[in-house]
């Protein structure tokens, strides 16, 4: 009868490598148990690996349209919020030119006056809000402040093209019709707010660019997300504010007082309308925003499932083998510190 030796330097080095693989087991088995899904996801599934890249990218893709319709959605509202501040001054101003109708009490202009001053600084306050750093009624140009207050030059400019208009007809600026005075309206003050004087890069009102922002919400939809300052409501609006505020107290006639009374009632008439016209086509991209949402969810919810399906591991499964391993290392260190112990002293 033979006796082998055993190596108890080769029984150690065996554990050691036993727990080295179970510790790196141990550390998978703990990610699945915890995530739910392959700790490798190359090595599990395979060629699958690409498709679960390809969902995965498509559920980051998805995630970032929404967060960029959260800022669209942000910045709709902001813009609907203002328009709406604006309807709602035209709406006072209206009112408060209703009353003066038939009126030269000089109480009545007065307060008119002060009306039509503050329409037009809530005209020029609401224009120039911005959003996260951003210009809401510049179009494309958020960068740049789209409306500047040129009330001071443009009613010096109307008082004296009055007074020029009426010494033309041989009269004083008192002595001027209504028919007169609608003329002059007309025919001076109107033009200095159209478009072309409006944007004049030196003496107009506005530097925001006709040109609106678009925003991409969805891989086939692309939305309109801004407005701007040229619209025709806005230069209706400032229009009639500068008609009451610049000619109400030149000393008119009642005949002349009433035409420039009248004539502001119409244009701010037509401002509120053009505002509306703006928050309603705001309106239509919110709700596309909405829409596209929802769309946006669904595709994520579908996407998700799949890589559940595809990535997914039995999660009661995983806790097993963590149990499993941890016993099994255990177990290991128990017996190397056994032989890290003998000694043939214990023998002698």
């Amino acid at each position: 009868m033979k006796s082998s030796f055993i190596s108890s330097s080769a029984i150690q080095n065996a554990m050691r490598l036993t727990i080295r693989q179970s510790q790196k087991q141990l550390v998978s088995a703990s990610l699945e148990a915890t995530t739910g899904v392959y700790a490798d996801i190359g090595a599990s599934l395979g060629s699958g690996a690409a498709k679960s890249v390809n969902f995965t990218s498509e559920v980051s893709r998805i995630k970032a349209l929404k967060g960029s319709n959260s800022v669209v959605s942000a910045r709709l509202e902001a813009s609907q919020l203002g328009l709406d501040s604006m309807k709602t001054a035209g709406d006072a101003l209206v009112s408060k030119l209703t009353a003066l109708q038939g009126s030269q009490d000089t109480t009545s202009i007065t307060v008119a006056m002060q009306s039509a001053g503050d329409a037009l600084s809530q005209l020029m306050d609401t224009g120039n809000s911005m959003l996260n750093g951003e210009y809401l009624f510049s179009g494309i140009n958020t960068d740049v402040q789209p409306l500047k207050d040129q009330s001071a030059t443009v009613t010096a400019n109307i008082t004296a093209a009055l007074g020029t208009y009426a010494t033309g007809l041989g009269k004083t600026v008192g002595e001027l019709t209504g028919s007169e005075m609608e003329t002059f309206i007309t025919g001076t003050v109107e033009p200095m707010f159209s478009e072309t004087s409006w944007t004049d890069p030196t003496t107009g009102w506005s530097s925001a660019s006709n040109q609106n922002m678009t925003s991409r919400i969805s891989n086939s939809e692309v939305v309109t997300s801004s407005t701007n300052a040229n619209s025709e409501g806005m230069r209706y609006f400032a229009l009639a504010s500068i008609t009451v505020s610049a000619l109400a107290g030149q000393g008119l006639s009642a005949d002349a007082l009433g035409t420039v009374t009248s004539k502001a009632i119409g244009y701010a008439a037509q401002a509120t309308t053009g505002i509306v016209t703006q928050a309603s086509q705001l309106g239509l991209s919110q709700e596309r925003v909405e829409k596209a949402n929802d769309a946006l969810d669904a595709q994520s919810s579908i996407i998700q499932n799949k890589l559940v399906d595809l990535q997914g591991v039995d999660t009661s499964e995983a806790s097993t083998l963590v149990n499993t391993l941890q016993t099994q290392l255990e177990t290991a260190y128990t017996i190397v510190s056994k032989i890290q112990q003998l000694s043939l002293v214990n023998y002698l």
